[in-house]
């Protein structure tokens, strides 16, 4: 029997029983208090929370003991879910993660991988209007006349998201095509801010000038991901398909660190610019920005450019690049921590969406004596593997999902969009119901379903790797590579 196997069948049997009652008791919504899931954390971590006598009793009987014993079996410092939570300008999104995670044990069990009671981030796919022409565009956009939802169409949905499994949801990203090419954007970004405790952006670049980064900063839009996918122009416009894309889209990126917007530098890595990756990551450390690399995936536009794709031992030299960077500033960090108690270097910078690279940054790690990994897109912590093997690698349709410029619901953006991966419409079908239920996202949540295939006489592949806890490959080039099948290998993979 495999180990998530085994694991899952223990946690089943033995913890899972005790667990969802106990988090039952505590999930509750006080007509006067509100949701006592997380008014009960901020009273464990000692913020004056106004709470009725009932609310006060669980909190204090129940809920505290649970956390102080959960906090220490995870070995989580008392003073950073305190910083986290509540005295970070992204507290909400915090706490509204922590939300969906205790309900997502109350419905579904601790398991491996985890799955939260709703995502916590959700792309949105704003329009299918976009004023370049990339090569590898998932959406194939440009000027087409395909159906998107009105402003108030828009506004419906963010306030559906803004209620997600009685929490709201954490994070969302717009998306497209180009979302500044909507004439609402900034009404609707405003508005989103509102009610999602975080919102970002993923731009093209070249329509934020002076004036747009300013918006984008008073719209509180807290991330802004600029593509650039080349180092020279030559090699970004022939990829992106228009003439001048990359002097614009390095204006866009310099107009918002100007705006002091946390600004990241996105590429997409393939044949035609590999030569170019430490240049750009160049310009991200010239820029003071971060670098976020992309996979690139034959869906879409893509697929008529799958020569473009890297081989698995490029895709490694790109991964351990990459990894050489955050390893490099977190040792940087413990240093100065060491010999002045704190440092103010800030390890995350150097990211990638490929679920592989976790399992690099562990073995790079390894050869300084370390225990550090990245064990989600945006998190890098030391000492996290049990974390990273809950986190589980790909979040296609368990940690994320995507949401269409019609409303409609995907896995993930680099998903097709057919018959077969679309879930429903978020403003016609429960998302709740979806995200509980829906057939895909459980074939997508469980690891025990991987596949491996023959390579010279050998089994390679996903199903037989000890990192798919931690990695998983990514479920959406196993989707495009091997028709349609989930479960399939990353053959990105060595």
């Amino acid at each position: 029997m495999q180990r998530d196997t085994l694991e899952n069948a223990l946690f089943s049997i033995t913890i899972n029983p005790m667990l969802k009652p106990l988090i039952s008791s505590i999930d509750k919504n006080c007509p006067k208090d509100g949701s006592l899931l997380l008014n009960s954390l901020k009273d464990f971590l000692g913020e004056p929370v106004p709470l009725c006598s009932t609310c006060r009793h669980i909190s204090r009987k129940i809920a505290n003991p649970f956390y102080e014993i959960g906090s220490r079996l995870l070995r989580a410092d008392k003073n950073f879910m305190r910083n986290q939570f509540l005295n970070n300008e992204y507290g909400e999104a915090w706490l509204r993660g922590f939300g969906l995670m205790m309900k997502g044990i109350e419905k579904y069990g601790i398991r491996i991988p985890f799955v939260p009671a709703g995502p916590f981030e959700i792309v949105w796919n704003f329009t299918y209007q976009c004023n370049l022409r990339c090569k590898h565009c998932y959406e194939n956009a440009g000027n087409t006349k395909r159906r998107e939802l009105s402003t108030e169409e828009a506004k419906e949905v963010l306030d559906i998201l803004s209620h997600i499994s009685g929490i709201g949801l954490p994070a969302l990203s717009f998306s497209g095509g180009e979302p500044l090419v909507r004439k609402d954007f900034f009404e609707l970004a405003a508005y989103a801010r509102k009610r999602i405790g975080y919102v970002s952006i993923a731009s093209n670049g070249t329509l934020i000038t002076k004036d747009n980064a300013k918006k984008i900063k008073d719209a509180g839009i807290d991330y802004v991901e600029i593509s650039i996918d080349g180092a020279t122009p030559q090699v970004h416009n022939e990829f992106r398909g228009v003439p001048g894309a990359f002097e614009k889209a390095m204006r866009g990126v310099k107009n918002c660190v100007e705006e002091g917007i946390d600004t990241c530098i996105a590429t997409v890595l393939h044949k035609g610019n590999l030569a170019e990756t430490e240049k750009i990551i160049g310009l991200a450390k010239e820029l003071g920005v971060r670098f976020m690399h992309f996979n690139y995936i034959p869906t879409g536009r893509a697929k008529a450019y799958v020569e473009l794709d890297l081989t698995p031992e490029e895709r490694l030299h790109v991964l351990e690049t990459i990894g050489k960077e955050i390893i490099g500033l977190y040792l940087q960090a413990k240093e100065e921590e060491v010999k002045y108690g704190k440092s103010n270097v800030k390890v995350d910078r150097f990211f990638s969406t490929c679920p592989q690279y976790a399992s690099v940054t562990k073995e790079l790690s390894q050869k300084f004596g370390e225990k550090f990994m990245v064990e989600a897109h945006y998190a890098a912590k030391k000492g996290v593997e049990n974390v990273a093997n809950f986190l589980g690698g790909c979040g296609a349709g368990r940690l994320y999902c995507c949401l269409e410029p019609n409303g409609d619901i995907k896995p993930c953006v680099f998903f097709p969009t057919n018959k077969d991966t679309v879930l429903g419409n978020i403003l016609k079908d429960n998302f709740e119901e979806i995200w509980d239920n829906h057939p895909l996202l459980w074939k997508l949540r469980v690891r025990e379903d991987l596949e491996n295939y023959i390579v010279d006489g050998k089994e390679v592949g996903c199903g037989n790797c000890p990192d798919k806890y931690i990695c998983g490959g990514c479920r959406a080039r196993a989707y495009s590579y091997f028709n349609g099948n989930v479960n399939a290998p990353d053959i990105g993979c060595i």
